[in-house]
């Protein structure tokens, strides 16, 4: 299982994403941001994606844990779409945490929203079901209690 940094040593694990004048870094982007072709359909407003993009220190993992849950699913597109994975919300964007001046773990390129409709910022039910939390911890991904939809590759 990989080892993720703390939230609080990002930078120096994933790099500084900050740019000139604190804006996002599109050197950093281009050295650090890759992507990656989940093994079953998603859509992001409900128009099907083709790639998600991530940093490259945790594409591999996060490949491992979306072809885990495909798995789990039994490969039933089906049993994706009811578990919600299908539901994409997000990766990549250079943006502070809400209500902070931190950057977000999503800045980094090392987090994941699924299903944001149905486990929405703020609530810490309901969740995903045990297959999709089991499949992230696995490769010590994070999912945070009140927002259920955010899976990272940083501790707490």
């Amino acid at each position: 299982m990989p080892h993720w940094p703390p939230q609080s040593q990002a930078s120096s694990f994933y790099g500084n994403p900050r740019g000139v004048n604190g804006h996002a870094s599109p050197q950093w982007e281009a050295k650090n941001l890759t992507t990656i072709k989940p093994p079953f359909r998603m859509t992001y407003a409900g128009r099907p994606i083709a790639s998600i993009r991530i940093h490259r220190l945790c594409a591999e993992s996060l490949a491992r844990v979306l072809q885990n849950i495909w798995l789990r699913a039994g490969k039933s597109q089906g049993k994706i779409d009811e578990w919600g994975v299908s539901l994409f919300g997000g990766t990549y964007n250079f943006r502070l945490k809400r209500g902070s001046s931190t950057l977000s773990m999503h800045a980094f390129g090392c987090a994941i929203d699924l299903a944001p409709e149905r486990f929405p910022m703020g609530r810490s039910k309901p969740t995903f079901c045990a297959d999709v939390l089991a499949a992230f911890a696995t490769e010590g991904w994070v999912n945070l209690p009140k927002d259920r939809m955010h899976f990272q590759a940083a501790t707490i």
